[in-house]
């Protein structure tokens, strides 16, 4: 069993990436071999960091939890709505509390837009910042442009096309988190 949680990249009221990552999370839910979680950065409220948190014996207990969910994790879906060309600072804020917890574990980032570029700049950033942070960002990319007019009020899309985006996605997702779960397994059980 896997476990891969998806994280909700934004804190804005009204948000429209809230229907896209209540998505990914329906569908993560639906793969036999997958437990997931919805961890939204607005429920978390995590604070401003002022150190990464292996260097605090003090960490805030929201980032303890965060911590725990990411280093549980055999990989992770972050959704996340592009904001001035890039990603919002809460994302930000909430990535850089960890480092460990990221290393070699498959991330599948999902970029959501109000306009036609579908977060292309968010998706580019988010996968520098990965990294960086030692995760792998999967080749594959979910990039939802027209937010308003891409999922109705239920949230489901209302293109068939992205649903078959979306299988590609989840496919790959799936494929890099076995490769690498495998692998990370090995390793620690030859030491």
């Amino acid at each position: 069993m896997y476990f891969i949680p998806v994280i909700l990249g934004s804190i804005r009221r009204n948000r429209e990436s809230a229907k896209v990552a209540q998505f990914a999370f329906d569908w993560l839910r639906q793969l036999d071999r997958v437990r997931t979680e919805l961890l939204d950065l607005k429920e978390l409220d995590l604070p401003m960091m002022e150190e990464r948190l292996r260097f605090r014996k003090d960490g805030p207990a929201s980032v303890v939890e965060f911590s725990a969910k990411i280093n549980q994790a055999d990989s992770i879906v972050i959704v996340s709505p592009e904001y001035s060309g890039g990603y919002p600072g809460v994302l930000k804020n909430a990535l850089d509390y960890l480092k460990s917890e990221y290393q070699r574990k498959p991330f599948g980032i999902i970029t959501v837009s109000a306009v036609e570029t579908g977060g292309i700049l968010c998706l580019n950033g988010l996968r520098q910042v990965v990294l960086h942070l030692g995760g792998v960002p999967i080749p594959a990319s979910l990039m939802v442009a027209r937010v308003q007019e891409s999922f109705d009020t239920e949230g489901n899309p209302t293109d068939p096309k992205f649903t078959l985006n979306a299988r590609k996605f989840f496919d790959e997702l799936m494929w890099f988190t076995e490769a690498l779960s495998a692998r990370r397994s090995a390793k620690t059980t030859a030491t």
